[in-house]
């Protein structure tokens, strides 16, 4: 008798180790940080550019700058108007770009909120992006047609903007609105769709020699500034593309989709060269290490997925966000990911702990 009461004893601590394991190995349990402050929906997140900053915007117009190392916020902005994009400028530690819907670009001195430049555009802005020596501003819009336009077929104007960065003065304008495209134009959907999250973007490769924009539509528009027109568009997606990012060291694309996949490009071949398959709703976002060796995705099925960009491998699937997640980002030095989304607060995490 006295064994078996043993015997039960042993297995009920084997099934207590069991559980523990279970529960530390779960997504779930994965340690993160979180920076509250926020509300409404986060569509937009920043690393300064030596990584010791965060700064988030919310569609309440909520702007937060927080320091990583105390995590206690350093300052904040009330805009009043939906922010849809921020970007820091690569060259400068201090200087920082944000858009709001209703098509304000505003550039700041990061430190002590110091308004540099306003300025509007004449539609809803997405998205604003720095090239890599922060000698240009490239910025994504969306403008009603004139009725010469819509006589075309032309539905909407899906526009990017370049600015030089002395005055902010525009120096070019891309026009990647197409009539009577097959895939429902260029870029504009059939049925347009209103504004939710990321629903135009646009990211320079390493070397400024390239712009990529994706947007409402089925394709992605590479703009070759050494040639001074488009290469052929890149097709692949069924749904909406949502997000294009290139990877730090130049050799790919991500693009994301409403279609629930996201896909790396070889930027060289100008092929899609694999489709990362595993979210169970629209992707709305992508991240790359800064080594280039990882790509995260973010998704409305309330999950962060890590990928291994040379295998395709799903490294890591990161869960309990409690909402739809929007944006994603790797710190510029590869110590944190930050996720945010419908859930009103910043997740961080130690890149130490979940990447191998």
């Amino acid at each position: 008798m006295q064994k078996q009461l043993n015997i039960l004893k042993i297995m009920r601590n084997l099934s207590v180790i069991l559980i523990f394991f279970v529960i530390i190995s779960s997504p779930i349990a994965q340690e993160h940080t979180i920076i509250n402050g926020y509300r409404g929906n986060i569509n937009t997140i920043a690393f300064s550019p030596d990584g010791k900053t965060i700064a988030g915007g919310d569609e309440n117009g909520n702007l937060i700058f927080t320091d990583i190392s105390t995590m206690t916020k350093i300052h904040s902005l009330e805009t009043g108007s939906n922010i849809t994009c921020i970007n820091y400028s690569s060259a400068s530690l201090d200087v920082v770009a944000y858009t709001t819907y209703d098509g304000e670009v505003n550039v700041l001195k990061a430190s002590s909120k110091e308004v540099l430049r306003n300025f509007k555009k004449d539609g809803n802005i997405y998205c604003a992006v720095f090239s890599p020596d922060g000698k240009q501003l490239a910025i994504a819009y969306t403008r009603e047609p004139t009725e010469k336009e819509q006589d075309k077929g032309i539905r909407l104007n899906f526009i990017v903007d370049l600015h030089e960065t002395g005055k902010f003065e525009k120096t070019k304008t891309l026009r990647l609105s197409k009539p009577h495209d097959p895939d429902g134009e260029l870029f504009g959907a059939k049925l347009f769709e209103s504004y939710r999250y990321n629903s135009f973007s646009c990211d320079y490769n390493n070397t400024a020699s390239y712009l990529a924009s994706g947007s409402m539509g089925k394709n992605i528009a590479i703009y070759s500034f050494e040639y001074g027109k488009f290469a052929p568009v890149y097709k692949g997606h069924s749904g909406r593309v949502t997000f294009v990012t290139f990877s730090p060291d130049g050799n790919y694309l991500c693009s994301t989709s409403k279609d629930e996949t996201a896909k790396l490009w070889n930027i060289n071949s100008g092929g899609s060269i694999i489709t990362l398959k595993g979210h169970t709703g629209t992707i709305n976002s992508a991240s790359f290490s800064p080594d280039s060796k990882y790509v995260a995705t973010v998704s409305n099925d309330e999950t962060v997925k890590i990928w291994d960009v040379k295998t395709s491998a799903l490294i890591k699937t990161l869960n309990g966000l409690n909402g739809e997640v929007i944006t994603v980002k790797f710190s510029p030095d590869g110590t944190y990911l930050a996720a945010s989304g419908t859930n009103e607060k910043i997740l961080l995490w130690k890149t130490s702990e979940i990447l191998p």
